[in-house]
C-alpha cells in the first residue's frame, strides 16, 4: 500500500447517499468497500470553476471503455485537462464509462414507480455547494461490472467487489469530488440486489 500524507477526511456513506468533498491538487481520494459488492457513482468538478467537470467520453476516448491503475481521468473535452491519476485500484473493481447514471424515469418506465437513483443522490450531494440537478454529469462508475454484446448493447454482471477493496485517486487539480452509493443495486446485479455503505477518505499531500 502506498503511503500518503495525513488523513484529512474520513466518513461512511450509508446506502443511497453521497458526499461532495474538496480534494486539492496533490491530495488523494480513497473510496473503500465497507461490506463489498456496492457500485459507486463518481462525479467531479473543478473546485474553482464548476463548468469544468469530469469528462466521461473524453476519458473513455483517451483510455478505453474501462479505466484502471495508471490511467488518467480527464476533464470535459472543452477543457481537456487531467483531473485525477488512478494510483491504486483493487483487482475486483470493474470500472464503467458506459452506463452514465440511473435516474427516476428509468425505474418508472420499468414499473418500479418512485425509486432511489443516482441522479437524485448526486443532486443532493452537490446542492451543498450551490450546484443544481442540471450540473450532475455522467458518472465514472466504480465496481460496476458491465459487458457488451456483439451489437454493442451493454449489460451488467454480478458485482465482484469485496470488503476492504479500494480505489485511490490522486487529484491533479483542485476538485470537488462526489461519490455516491448507487441506488439501483436492490433491483439488479449492479450491487447484487442489495444496498450497502462505502467509505470515503481524503489524504493530504505526500
Amino acid at each position: 500500500m502506498l503511503q500518503y500524507g495525513p488523513l484529512k477526511a474520513d466518513g461512511v456513506l450509508q446506502p443511497v447517499s453521497g458526499k461532495a468533498l474538496p480534494v486539492l491538487r496533490g491530495e488523494v481520494l480513497r473510496i473503500v468497500q465497507e461490506e463489498g459488492e456496492q457500485c459507486v457513482d463518481f462525479n467531479a468538478f473543478n473546485l474553482h470553476d464548476y463548468k469544468e467537470y469530469l469528462g466521461v467520453s473524453n476519458t473513455r476516448s483517451r483510455n478505453a471503455f474501462r479505466v484502471t491503475k495508471g490511467d488518467i481521468i480527464w476533464s470535459v473535452s472543452s477543457r481537456d485537462r487531467p483531473m485525477f491519476l488512478i494510483l491504486e485500484i483493487a483487482e475486483t473493481c470493474r470500472t464503467d464509462l458506459l452506463g452514465g447514471r440511473c435516474r427516476a424515469s428509468l425505474f418508472d418506465r420499468r414499473g418500479y414507480g418512485l425509486h432511489t437513483n443516482c441522479q437524485d443522490t448526486l443532486s443532493a450531494a452537490i446542492g451543498e455547494y450551490d450546484l443544481t440537478p442540471d450540473d450532475v454529469h455522467d458518472s465514472l462508475n466504480f465496481w460496476m461490472n458491465t459487458e457488451w454484446d456483439s451489437v454493442g448493447r451493454y449489460f451488467t454482471l454480478k458485482n465482484t467487489g469485496r470488503k476492504g477493496d479500494y480505489v485511490d485517486l490522486l487529484a491533479t487539480i483542485d476538485t470537488l469530488s462526489v461519490a455516491a452509493t448507487c441506488g439501483s443495486g436492490d433491483v439488479g446485479w449492479t450491487s447484487n440486489f442489495s444496498l450497502k455503505p462505502i467509505r470515503v477518505q481524503v489524504f493530504g499531500c505526500f
